[in-house]
């Protein structure tokens, strides 16, 4: 299991009253499809996880065209193919025993530079005059700027 986060009622509260915890973790498609870094939210208390809503469509997608792929095992990262769950894998990788209000500056601080480095992609994929790149990037963004807006200001709530 990855390292997670909790950002509190913002983000998701169980149907057992507490709190869920943003987490990265490894799910198992199939017996056969282990995809690692997907962001879910899980409840500490009574062990339920709930993927995060933002990704699920994405996720669908991706596990469809996996499933196009030969039928022996495979191992994949959901981060390769995903803005946001690439962005809280770094968070995540970096994160040490820091204050929440650290983390939550980290975490602020990395959607805010992979957006900046997308808006960048996206100036330059105009001037090549790439309409196929530009789409792409604008799912991208979008994908990134969604999540960010989950993350709250000035919450208190992160633990490790």
């Amino acid at each position: 299991m990855e390292t997670g986060f909790e950002v509190g009622v913002v983000l998701k509260t169980c149907n057992c009253g507490q709190r869920m915890k943003l987490e990265l973790r490894k799910l198992i498609h199939e017996r056969r499809t282990r995809i690692c870094h997907v962001p879910v939210y899980a409840c500490q208390n009574c062990k339920r996880h709930e993927l995060l809503p933002l990704i699920k469509a994405d996720l669908v997608r991706y596990l469809t065209s996996l499933s196009d792929q030969e039928s022996s095992k495979i191992r994949v990262s959901f981060a390769d193919v995903n803005e946001p769950a690439h962005v809280l894998r770094e968070v995540f990788r970096t994160y040490a025993d820091e204050s929440a209000d650290d983390f939550q500056v980290r975490c602020k601080e990395a959607f805010d530079e992979r957006i900046n480095m997308l808006l960048d992609l996206f100036r330059y994929a105009q001037t090549m005059k790439d309409a196929d790149w530009m789409k792409q990037i604008e799912g991208r963004l979008e994908q990134v700027s969604t999540l960010k807006t989950v993350l709250p200001e000035n919450s208190s709530n992160f633990a490790r």
